[in-house]
């Protein structure tokens, strides 16, 4: 009696859900309704309660036909197993919450109009969908605790794709997928070793926080949205070798963040990206990008066993950051003309030399910013072709480095404030282009320096005034005499030995 019950209520809840077809179908051969005697099933099926394998199977059998299009089995708690053969084609399946399901096999399906949905199955085991082809929809599978295995074998084209917390879960296995127009999101699986996708296409890939994944291999991805690899604590590898673009709207990015024991990245093929992000990887001794030619923003930061960088073929982008790599000995930025924002270094300890050679505009109206400080070993930086700074040229430039013995920044003509503060004496600095400024500020020149320097500003034709000079060094007496000269013009010199 409590079966039929069930049943009962089962099917009367599917036919509630299901708005029906217009009116009847005329008497089929058998004298049922419908058309020649074919019942076209009702459009929900929907699986719930204390249903068991038999009552489940036998709704199925009864209630599914060519009207079915959603597939619903949710907080089931006696259902250990089921078998959805022969449906090829569904608008919606969601598999949520059921206690003692083991088992989910839907072999025949091929495709789904919209989302493909299993979530929160503590007993679930095994996922075959091996003939699924394509998901207009995206196909989510999340916190299933005992899941061992997912069969998409045929899988080749979905809107989204996400995999989340499955600590048993050691393989994901999608060699004919694509294309994911969405995001492909795979994380919190302890277990899981390898990873390799032959996805050529995709919108957004995060891969993170899967505790024993130690490769990552997508060797045909061309283009992507964004790509983000971050807390795999294991993971030595990272293979994207035809990678062209990472798209440069809004924030999108290739994000590789505190994966402890990462090696290798080879992005060999990127020539394009929007934000570049290289931050917390302990074990990261290089990072180069040989072939990108234009990027939004470079944030490299505290990467302590980086050694190089490289972006030798980088002709333009909006800014560089670098920052917190203790041992950072140099960079290549050898062909970069142009940055529409700025530029920061920062505490970048083994850090010994600075050099932008091609370097000519950094700033616009709206916004620049210059920062380099606290680079411990840093004793030169050069700018030579640096000429355009802050685009209405009322930006400041402030350099603070405790052995800094060198600068050349021979193009600049224009800044609103330019200091440097060193602890060791500066003995060579070419400013020789410099002609408008409001404030220039050094500590610690030589003696030669200060004579340089001076002579210079009081030849400028025609004669500055109203500008602020402070120097620290000793002058000859050629200089204070030509500093008197630049007193009587109207300019404030404060100079200390």
């Amino acid at each position: 009696m409590k079966n039929f019950c069930t049943h009962l209520f089962l099917i009367t809840l599917s036919i509630f859900i299901f708005s029906c077809n217009g009116e009847d179908g005329m008497d089929g051969i058998d004298g049922v309704d419908g058309v020649d005697g074919v019942d076209n099933g009702l459009g929900i099926l929907a699986l719930s309660g204390e249903i068991t394998n038999e009552e489940a199977a036998e709704i199925v059998t009864e209630g599914f036909g060519t009207n079915t299009h959603t597939i619903l089995i949710t907080n089931t708690t006696n259902l250990t197993a089921l078998d959805l053969s022969n449906i090829s084609s569904l608008v919606k399946l969601e598999v949520s919450d059921n206690e003692n399901l083991q088992n989910l096999s839907l072999p025949d399906l091929e495709s789904t109009a919209e989302n493909i949905t299993i979530n929160n199955n503590p007993t679930l085991e095994r996922i075959d969908f091996q003939n699924l082809r394509t998901t207009l929809g995206s196909l989510s599978v999340s916190s299933n605790a005992m899941l061992t295995s997912i069969n998409l074998t045929s899988l080749t084209s979905t809107s989204g794709l996400s995999f989340f917390q499955h600590p048993l879960l050691e393989n994901i296995n999608l060699p004919l997928l694509v294309k994911v127009d969405g995001n492909l999101s795979i994380s919190n699986h302890a277990n899981l070793t390898n990873l390799e996708l032959g996805v050529t296409e995709l919108g957004f890939l995060n891969i993170s926080r899967n505790d024993n994944l130690l490769a990552i291999n997508l060797p045909n991805i061309i283009n992507a949205k964004g790509i983000g690899v971050s807390g795999n604590l294991v993971l030595e590898n990272i293979n994207l070798p035809v990678l062209e673009t990472i798209s440069s709207e809004g924030t999108s990015r290739l994000n590789i963040d505190g994966n402890t024991n990462l090696t290798t990245i080879n992005i060999s093929n990127l020539t394009h990206a929007g934000i570049i992000s290289i931050t917390g990887n302990a074990n990261l001794t290089a990072f180069n990008a040989d072939v990108l030619t234009t990027v939004n923003s470079i944030r490299i930061d505290r990467n302590p066993s980086l050694i190089t960088t490289s972006f030798p073929n980088l002709e333009s982008g909006g800014s560089i950051s670098i920052n917190r790599n203790g041992a950072l000995t140099g960079f290549n930025f050898n062909s970069l003309t142009l940055l529409d924002i700025g530029l920061t270094t920062t505490s970048n300890s083994a850090l010994t030399a600075l050099s932008f050679p091609l370097l000519r505009s950094i700033g616009s109206e709206n916004r620049v910013d210059f920062v380099i400080r606290n680079n411990g070993s840093i004793n030169s930086i050069s700018f030579p072709s640096l000429a355009i700074y802050g685009g209405n040229n009322t930006g400041s430039i402030e350099i603070r480095e405790v052995g800094l013995e060198t600068v050349n920044f021979a193009q600049l003509a224009t800044i609103s404030s330019f200091t440097i503060n060193s602890n060791t004496t500066l003995t060579t600095a070419d400013l020789s282009s410099i002609q408008n400024f409001d404030r220039i500020s050094f500590t610690r020149l030589s003696t030669a320096v200060i004579d340089t320097i001076i002579t210079q500003l009081v030849n400028i034709t025609p004669a500055i005034t109203g500008k602020n000079i402070s120097i620290t060094g000793t002058a000859s007496a050629q200089a204070l005499i030509d500093i008197e000269t630049l007193r009587t013009n109207g300019n404030t010199v404060n100079i200390v030995e």
